[in-house]
């Protein structure tokens, strides 16, 4: 409740300046305006701000009053008032440069922005613009950002495995807030396809396979329009999209955008942790712990997700199964045991695993569950593929049963 947060702020700016605290004062103003920028109350947020920033000033505190400029900058970007933001905006990076102030903007602060993002798109602004440039290039080198082109001010959050779920920064794009089935489509064959740019022809026969041309690309450019609208409700109509590319008739995800995607941190985390160093451990426990099932779930029958879904199946059980050969190489037999299971239950006759999970089973010293897993193993490989196991599993049987 903004009205009654108003109050009560008031009640407590009058506290302070009955003690003569004009700093206590000033924060209050400055914490209500931040809050009142981020409701979009502009108007009132402004005019908590510009006390605020006289109130820094009469006090001598440069860092209260960059942050409530940083704010009132928000607000005017939020508002496409460029005229408005350009002065303040280069003086308050040129107080930040000075006083090492950059958290500002690349960390969460209570003074600051509640998600480092926000105001990334004022650090592109004065990038492009010379507005302090070489400082806003290296704060956004600080968050890996340097070479956006354009940003909405949150990172785009995507889940693909076991799960399919988007963020807008903090916020969750719920099942309605895709507003058309195909544009959550449209999003996840882009994913699918970010490496390889499509065709507008290429997706409307993915998306709409029975239709004919003229009706398929109709429905495209609806699709698009809306799926534009989902990711960046706040874009200009006409600006460049800060996370897909058109070019031509071809489209594709924005290389260097400001997006972070579970299947690709899962890819990258796997074939670090497969690489034989000190902490390939840790990293294949976190691969492991983000595969939290099949890619793009609701996907399942679509032929365009078949392969790329395959191949990160495929990786999970390399991750899997090296951490199981570490966990039993480390005395962990238990969640060897656990992770063992996981893999067969994924695929059944990854032979590897029935050796992990005998050696385990052995050193715990339950022989029964040993000679189960063989036999498992044996069975499974009869039935599934029509042999037997190979020769080191038969020998490493043999030499744990009569050990």
């Amino acid at each position: 409740d903004l009205t009654l947060a108003q109050t009560h702020a008031q009640q407590a700016i009058e506290i302070a300046s009955q003690a003569g605290d004009e700093w206590i004062a000033s924060l209050t103003r400055l914490t209500m305006g931040a809050s009142l920028m981020l409701a979009s109350r502009y108007e009132a947020a402004e005019e908590w701000l510009n006390r605020a920033v006289l109130g820094f000033q009469e006090c001598s505190d440069p860092f209260g009053k960059t942050a409530a400029r940083l704010w009132l900058c928000y607000g005017w970007y939020k508002q496409r008032q460029m005229d408005r933001l350009g002065r303040t905006l280069t003086e308050a990076l040129a107080t930040c440069r000075e006083n090492d102030y950059g958290f500002l903007f690349t960390s969460v602060s209570h003074l600051g922005a509640p998600d480092e993002r926000i105001f990334t798109p004022l650090l592109v602004l004065a990038r492009d613009r010379n507005m302090e440039g070489a400082y806003a290039l290296r704060l956004l080198e600080a968050l890996r950002l340097d070479r956006v082109q354009s940003h909405p001010g949150f990172r785009l959050a995507v889940e693909t495995l076991g799960n399919f779920q988007v963020k807008r920064g903090s916020e969750l794009i719920p099942s309605n807030g895709w507003r058309r089935e195909k544009s959550r489509q449209l999003f996840q064959l882009l994913i699918t396809y970010r490496q390889s740019p499509l065709d507008r022809d290429q997706i409307c026969e993915h998306l709409w396979p029975e239709a004919d041309l003229a009706t398929a690309q109709r429905n495209f450019k609806i699709t698009l329009n809306t799926l534009y609208q989902v990711l960046e409700p706040e874009r200009d109509a006409g600006s460049d999209s800060a996370f897909i590319v058109r070019d031509g008739t071809t489209y594709t995800l924005r290389l260097n955008a400001d997006l972070w995607l579970d299947s690709d941190h899962f890819a990258r985390l796997t074939r670090e942790g497969l690489k034989p160093v000190s902490h390939s451990m840790q990293m294949l426990e976190e691969a492991v712990a983000l595969y939290r099932g099949e890619y793009l779930p609701d996907a399942l029958y679509e032929s365009w997700a078949a392969e790329e879904r395959e191949r990160l199946a495929t990786l999970f059980l390399e991750a899997a199964d090296k951490l199981c050969e570490l966990y039993v190489q480390t005395a962990r037999f238990t969640e060897a045991i656990d992770l063992g299971q996981r893999i067969l239950a994924k695929d059944n006759c990854w032979e590897r695993a029935y050796r992990h999970l005998m050696q385990a089973f052995n050193a715990l010293g339950d022989r029964g569950q040993l000679a189960r897993t063989y036999q498992r193993c044996q069975q499974t490989l009869k039935e599934e593929l029509d042999v037997l196991p190979s020769q080191e599993t038969q020998d490493l049987y043999r030499k744990l049963i009569h050990s």
